[in-house]
């Protein structure tokens, strides 16, 4: 089958996020890009059932193109299309309802860069305003922000969730667990006292150092 390697990586990476209590039952979507085609989670299979070959492949207009008769793409998939659709660069994207962003979400908080986990994420994660789920506005309040902060990897969907992208699956997931842990870790802070906020410049040296590293080009 054409598609057979696609949709195993979407499910694998799935699977990773429900083991780490990212996603839970059927609550947050999972997609990838190849081509014109699309890999996508389905709709009303909980995690813990999940196999490979229920990942349906949609084309970018969310038209089912191949998948098991009776499944049906996410009701998030307009979330994804738009995103693969409008920003070439990202070819994955992750939607979860982890908890500490969920938290943030609600209370339409961005969360601040208190820990290094952010740096990979593009700084403070802030929240797009509020659009009813399953809609095509959550994928049109999700692309402005991106295409705003071309840095950012993730961001808040009001009252919602979690949606982080990358230019492949694995660095989407990344984003989605770091920015969870960083959520976590602001969220405590905030019960203590008055964190201290990473500024810009201090962000920027860290990525660059980050990217040295991962290029090879530091001692």
């Amino acid at each position: 089958m054409p598609f057979d390697e696609l949709r195993h990586n979407v499910w694998a990476i799935t699977r990773k996020l429900y083991e780490c209590d990212l996603i839970r039952l059927s609550a947050g979507n999972v997609s990838a890009r190849e081509g014109d085609h699309v890999a996508i989670t389905p709709s009303g299979v909980t995690y813990d059932r999940l196999q490979a070959e229920d990942i349906l492949i949609i084309n970018r207009d969310g038209q089912v193109v191949d998948g098991r008769p009776g499944l049906r793409p996410s009701s998030e998939y307009q979330l994804h299309t738009a995103i693969l659709r409008e920003l070439p660069a990202v070819r994955a994207v992750v939607h979860t309802h982890s908890t500490y962003a969920l938290t943030f979400s609600a209370l339409g908080r961005e969360i601040a860069p208190v820990s290094i986990e952010l740096v990979a994420a593009g700084g403070a994660i802030p929240v797009a305003p509020y659009a009813c789920p399953g809609t095509p506005e959550v994928g049109q309040v999700s692309v402005e922000i991106l295409k705003a902060r071309p840095e950012l990897k993730g961001l808040l969907l009001q009252n919602h969730g979690l949606v982080s992208v990358g230019a492949t699956l694995e660095q989407a997931y990344e984003v989605a667990y770091d920015i969870e842990v960083g959520a976590q870790v602001y969220w405590r802070a905030l019960q203590v006292g008055d964190p201290v906020v990473l500024t810009g410049e201090q962000m920027r040296e860290a990525r660059e150092r980050y990217r040295l590293f991962s290029a090879g080009g530091a001692e």
